[in-house]
């Protein structure tokens, strides 16, 4: 058995990963969750994927199971948190819910495992998002898309030979969700450099310590799964998805609010988030071409409080955002003589933060070549998603956490209308 090592400190216990592993399940299930009864959790696609395979190896062990709790495999599974409230309620305290899928099963039976208040062992079934083994499920609640605070899994099992068996989108998925954390590094640097929120340098060595040579070969997906599980390893530490989100993932959750479709199907979050991840890259290479002494001469006056709440109403009123996003926009808010400190810091601050963040970035075209080379798209209409939406999507997304990221900073400055004319050649 492949066990590959797990930080110290982590709630996950046991990763195994190596073709043909899930002939290990039941010793895993044996001697990390002892006394429990596994009861397989998938959906129609899975089942046959994995969850088949899993249920026989359990079976053949002599192991006695509950009855597989199986979703349907269309209409696509959402991540909605009343799912798991149900769910939570069918978990015993006797049973090991063993979650076969990608990343909606997982982030359904982890959030209803951390109901239930039960470990849970999940079996991946594509290489497709970092949120495997990472504390926290991203769930739609209340109409709202959140992170449902929960444990991680205790216990992973991935074999290459069912990952390989995924659409190859959902591996490109997987590459352009890694890839984003170059960008997300980023803003974190951002975000320290003006005192926001220091970098815990512990934390940001698991995700950006091994980052390149993880994201140079999009068809690796041994490194890219590796990469994504190291992500989730860094949320668990830091109890929060800052080491692996920053605006991109922001843009996202907009389009997830917004239920964006292409033929009637979700986007993936891995696609969703590579669009914004090159509308991010556009947004930086303006800050890093353009000197302290030039972005003084084009920023914008300040707003009031008055404009600004005008202009955030504008924003929300598709009505699609949940409650609260209006009172966490404007708690980020900085006017009168706060917004004109802000903004002096921002100058003072301004060539730090283009030196340190260029040290952190591939280029803008390297970053688009390799999405490319990944099958991911790169553009809005790549994503079904039009002009008007893409660009309100950028300006919302500033408004939904209290996460500081570029778009703060931009805003901040009086140079977000400026930089997002350089989003044109994205529609």
């Amino acid at each position: 058995m492949n066990i590959i090592p797990v930080p110290e400190g982590m709630n996950t216990r046991i990763f195994v990963m190596e073709r043909g592993s899930l002939r290990h399940i039941p010793q895993v299930v044996k001697e990390y969750f002892p006394g429990k009864t596994p009861q397989i959790v998938a959906d129609g696609n899975t089942w046959k994927a994995a969850g088949e395979t899993v249920f026989s190896c359990l079976k053949d062990a002599g192991l006695t199971q509950a009855e597989p709790i199986l979703y349907p495999a269309t209409p696509r599974l959402h991540p909605d948190n009343a799912l798991s409230e149900k769910l939570s309620k069918a978990l015993t305290s006797n049973i090991c819910p063993v979650a076969v899928g990608s990343g909606v099963i997982n982030d359904i039976v982890k959030v209803a495992s951390g109901y239930a208040k039960i470990p849970y062992l999940c079996v991946p079934t594509a290489c497709s998002v970092d949120g495997y083994t990472a504390a926290g499920g991203a769930m739609t609640v209340d109409g709202r898309k959140v992170t449902v605070p929960c444990p991680a899994p205790f216990g992973v099992v991935a074999d290459p030979d069912v990952l390989e068996t995924a659409p190859p989108e959902m591996l490109a998925s997987g590459y352009a969700d890694l890839l984003t954390k170059m960008p997300a590094g980023a803003d974190w640097i951002i975000a320290d450099i003006l005192g926001m929120e220091p970098v815990n340098r512990a934390v940001w060595s698991i995700v950006q310590d091994e980052l390149r040579s993880r994201i140079s070969d999009s068809h690796d997906l041994v490194k890219i799964f590796a990469g994504l599980a190291a992500t989730g390893y860094s949320m668990q530490v830091y109890h929060d998805s800052r080491p692996a989100s920053g605006a991109e993932h922001m843009f996202s959750h907009v389009l997830e609010m917004e239920k964006l479709m292409v033929n009637g199907e979700d986007v993936s979050h891995g696609f969703k988030v590579g669009v914004g991840t090159v509308a991010v890259m556009h947004l930086m290479e303006f800050v890093l071409s353009t000197p302290v002494e030039t972005a003084r001469v084009m920023a914008e006056p300040l707003q009031t409080a008055d404009q600004r709440r005008r202009d955030i109403h504008e924003l929300l009123k598709k009505g699609c955002y949940g409650t609260g996003i209006e009172e966490t926009a404007m708690s980020k808010f900085q006017d009168g003589k706060d917004g004109i400190l802000r903004r002096e810091l921002i100058w003072s601050k301004w060539e730090e933060i283009r030196s340190r963040i260029r040290g952190q970035l591939y280029s803008l075209e390297t970053i688009r070549q390799m999405l490319s080379d990944a099958g991911a798209p790169v553009t809005a209409s790549g994503i079904g998603c039009g002009r008007e939406q893409f660009l309100h999507a950028i300006r919302t997304s500033q408004l939904i956490r209290k996460r500081y990221v570029i778009t703060d900073l931009l805003y901040e400055a009086g140079l977000l209308n400026r930089a997002m004319t350089n989003l044109e050649d994205m529609i």
